[in-house]
């Protein structure tokens, strides 16, 4: 059984998480290079992905109760047809969290990475939601 930490296949969905409240898409004027920019504390490392084969879009929305997220969706093969590195990045209790290594909050400002964001934003393929994130559900 996959645990995560195997290599992402080119015909892998991958999903990307976006706030709904920070207008970095809506269906009025689309997506926003933002929706891919590094956040300067959280992505030390790479921007945070998830794989489709791990998670619904649905739960790839999940974040903040009470917040609504809207789910990107690409395909691998068109990250790795631009030069985009993906890495899988487990995490104990996401084994489908993956990373894009070349965006992270040190680089957050350079040129390439704000050319990457732009072609990131044409690289959608679909985008769901929003969905609203609930507390977890007790079992």
């Amino acid at each position: 059984m996959d645990d995560g930490t195997e290599p992402i296949a080119d015909e892998e969905v991958l999903y990307r998480r976006v706030p709904a409240s920070t207008g970095w898409y809506s269906p009025e004027t689309g997506l926003r290079p933002e929706a891919f920019a590094p956040h300067k504390t959280n992505d030390t490392t790479g921007l945070s992905i998830s794989r489709a084969k791990y998670k619904s879009a649905k739960e790839a929305a999940r974040g903040q109760p009470g917040k609504s997220y809207f789910v990107v969706a690409m395909r691998a093969a068109d990250l790795r047809g631009q030069g985009i590195l993906i890495e899988p990045k487990p995490l104990p209790d996401d084994p489908g969290h993956a990373e894009l290594p070349e965006l992270n909050s040190d680089n957050r400002k350079l040129g390439s990475t704000l050319e990457r964001q732009r072609i990131l934003v044409t690289l959608a393929v679909q985008i769901e939601g929003p969905f609203t994130s609930a507390e977890e559900p007790s079992e």
